[in-house]
């Protein structure tokens, strides 16, 4: 499972800096072609072997804007979990 960031993300970059992976882009760099961050399914661990919640949304000053999947650790920013 994979982090998600919402339309909430402010853009500061704080999440890109944290990730132990490199699983998570700017909006120049999103292949979705959005104009917002992204995070690359396929790369994010949650964290997992790194840090106790996903470093990313600790790092994260918005409330809501990184969620996961239910059941998972949830961490200050991780708001609503995804399905």
């Amino acid at each position: 499972m994979a982090v998600k960031i919402t339309d909430l993300c402010i853009a500061c970059g704080g999440c890109i800096d944290e990730c132990p992976v490199g699983a998570i882009v700017d909006d120049s760099d999103n292949p979705e072609n959005n104009g917002a961050y992204y995070v690359y399914p396929d790369k994010c661990v949650e964290c997992e072997g790194h840090h106790s919640t996903p470093a990313c949304a600790s790092a994260c000053p918005t409330d809501g804007c990184i969620v996961w999947a239910e059941g998972n650790k949830r961490g200050k920013g991780a708001g609503t979990p995804v399905a």
